[in-house]
Order: C-alpha cells, then structure tokens, then sequence
C-alpha cells in the first residue's frame, strides 16, 4: 500500500481490510473487527448488504452511467421516493457524488437567486471538503456562535439569502442545537424570504431515529443535501429541491454539470436503500438500540466518574471524558477498544469519541461493545495506571 495516499487515524492506521459483512470487518488475516463507525457513517444498512450487492449486478448489467443530458426511469424513481419521504410534492432532485458535492449545489442555487447576499450557518458546522461551503468565507457567510450566544439580534436577516442548518454533528462533536432557537432562526429566514437548507450528509437516512435529522425540529426545508448513508458505501448523493425554490429559480441562467450527475447506477442504490430500511422496520428499531446505549452508558458514567457526558439520538452517540492532569481518556480507551477489535471514531484533539453503528446492527454486538466499554473504564478506576 506504499503508493496509496491516506490520512492516518488512531493506532488502526494502514490494516487492510478485504471483507466487510453488516457491521463486521476482516483483515487479510482473518482477524473480526466490530464496526462502530459504519465506514466513515455511511454504511448505514451494513457492509455489503446482499440486496444493495444485487441491485448493483442487476443494474450495472443494464446502464451504470448515462450522462447528465439522458434521462433514465429508475432516476426518477429514486427521486419520487426521496421526495416522498422529504414531503417535497412537486419538487425536484439532482442525484450527486458526495456530500459536500449535494451541499455545494444547494449553495450555487441559492447564489443563482438571491445575488450578494450572506448565507447564514452555525459557527461549528461542518459544510464541505470544498468550493464555497468548505471556506465559509466572511465575505459569504455569517457563522453564528450558538454555543455561547444565543441573540438573533446581532445578526441582520435582511442581508441573509439562506440558513444552512446541520442538525446534529457539529463537525463531528454530535451536539444538538435547542429546537426554540433553531425554530426562530427560521422564522427570522422567511420573514426575508431566504432558503432554508438541511444539510443531512452525517444525519440524514435514519441515523437519528427519523428520516433526517430536521425531522426532530418541525422543520419544512427549501432543500435537502442528502450523502453518506443514501448510498450505503456506494458514492451517490442527492440534493432535493423544493417547489418554492424552483419557482423562483431561471434555469436558463442556473448551469451545473458533471459527469456522473444522475447517474442511474447510483439512484437505483439510493432507491433500494431507502425501500431496505422502510421494509425492515430499521427507523423505529434505531430508537429501540437508542435507548439501550442511553440506559447503560448512564449506568456506567454514574457508577465510574470517568465519563463527563454523552450526547445521543438515535445511533449519533458522542462521549466526552473527564479531564485529568492532561490525560485523554478518550485516546486510553480508544486503544484499548481496538485490542479488542472494535473500531469506533476517536476525535484528534477532543477528549471524546463518536460511535456511528449501522442501523443494522444486532442488539448482542451492542452489549457486547458496552461491556467491553465497562470493563476497561472499570479496571481504568480500580489499577489508577493513568
């Protein structure tokens, strides 16, 4: 692997894993290692689940990739459903390659309507790997400090085109902004006509308990930017566009092109996606898995100390530790976790770790990492090594 460039990560760095299986991966000597990760978030129904596997061999063997100028019908199959399950009638969807590919175009349509205006987001969201939404710009957004200020009134809404809402990651951090504040953030948006758009890249696809992460705000969005999870490791992603928006926008003079835009390979992965977790129940088992964590993870920070707080909804979980004579907790414990084969997400720098399972994950591979938790921050309390 000496010729791959790869950004190193915890103790794990360059294993190579060859096989994947729901929430299981096996290196190329065999070894079993629990995912808690979910690649990245974005397996969200399981490592090469076998109805996502086959709809790629059924349709690969008819047309993967048809250029964004020719049409399809599974695309528009696929955007029915992600319409359906948004309550955009008579909108429209552009199907993406990433996340930050669904964000930008959402952004590049606003920008198309409403000229030299601010677009507003939360100071610690996370947008894009690039373009605009990855810069956040003064001169193209206002970055709101929700955390340690919460008044509207320095912020002028009359210069706002649009509030790009990210509920729940905060660039990895897993933190929920109040619903009263994001709802009169809104109000203040539509008082001057701007847009109000999702960005459900990491929230999105059940991974909250509901469809997308907005749904726990009472939210109607002018646009969703859906990644990740939509395409279960598959690389599709999808901005879905309300008629509000389209009513107001010129396509004459709106352009965007590239070459895997609606692509009928990755819409008819986005379509079985969506149709798995609505068949199999996944949304309310997610809540069911929720509170499980929820109940032990309370046992285990009262009876050991070690844990200062979790934040979780649905299966987004944070942990954040306690701080002691520059020690992190989170990096002990991360190491210890991954001698026993299980992979979650350490952030660099915090003293805390995400945990992002697939929905798909069975309840004993969940006790399983929970007793495994305990016990480390059990003999982490009763040996005092660190």
């Amino acid at each position: 692997m000496k010729n791959i460039l790869v950004s190193i990560k915890h103790e794990l760095k360059f294993q190579d894993f060859v096989r994947g299986e729901n929430c299981k991966l096996f290196d190329s000597l065999g070894n079993e290692y629990l995912d808690l990760e979910s690649g990245v978030w974005c397996t969200s129904i399981g490592h090469c689940h076998p109805e996502i596997s086959k709809v790629i061999f059924d349709q690969s063997s008819k047309m993967m990739h048809s250029g964004y100028c020719y049409l399809n019908p599974v695309i528009d199959n696929a955007a029915n459903k992600i319409l359906e399950i948004n309550k955009m009638k008579e909108g429209k969807c552009v199907f993406l390659c990433s996340g930050s590919e669904a964000v930008e175009y959402s952004i590049r349509v606003t920008n198309s309507i409403h000229h030299n205006k601010k677009i507003l987001t939360l100071h610690d969201s996370y947008l894009s790997s690039y373009g605009t939404a990855s810069e956040k710009r003064d001169e193209n957004f206002i970055q709101f400090d929700w955390i340690n200020n919460d008044n509207l009134d320095i912020i002028d809404f009359s210069t706002i085109s649009a509030f790009i809402f990210e509920p729940g990651s905060s660039s990895g951090l897993v933190r929920f902004p109040p619903k009263e504040l994001i709802q009169a953030i809104i109000k203040k948006i539509k008082e001057n006509n701007g847009f109000i758009i999702i960005n459900e890249v990491t929230t999105g696809i059940g991974r909250t308990g509901e469809w997308f992460g907005y749904n726990h705000y009472d939210i109607k969005p002018d646009m969703v930017a859906i990644g990740k999870g939509l395409g279960n490791g598959y690389p599709v992603s999808c901005t879905a566009i309300s008629k509000n928006v389209l009513s107001k926008l010129d396509m004459n003079k709106f352009y965007y092109s590239q070459s895997h835009q609606n692509d009928p390979l990755g819409a008819v992965v986005a379509k079985k996606v969506l149709e798995i977790i609505e068949s199999d129940n996944l949304l309310a088992q997610c809540k069911v898995k929720s509170k499980l964590i929820a109940d032990r993870l309370t046992e285990i920070k009262n009876k050991y100390g070690i844990i200062k707080e979790f934040r979780i909804r649905g299966l987004m979980i944070a942990i954040d530790f306690l701080e002691n004579n520059d020690v992190f907790y989170s990096e002990i414990i991360n190491n210890e976790l991954l001698k026993k084969k299980i992979i979650l997400v350490l952030r660099p720098g915090f003293n805390s770790f995400r945990i992002d399972p697939a929905l798909t994950i069975s309840k004993n591979d969940l006790i399983f990492f929970l007793d495994t938790l305990e016990d480390i921050i059990c003999n982490l309390n009763e040996t005092n090594t660190y």
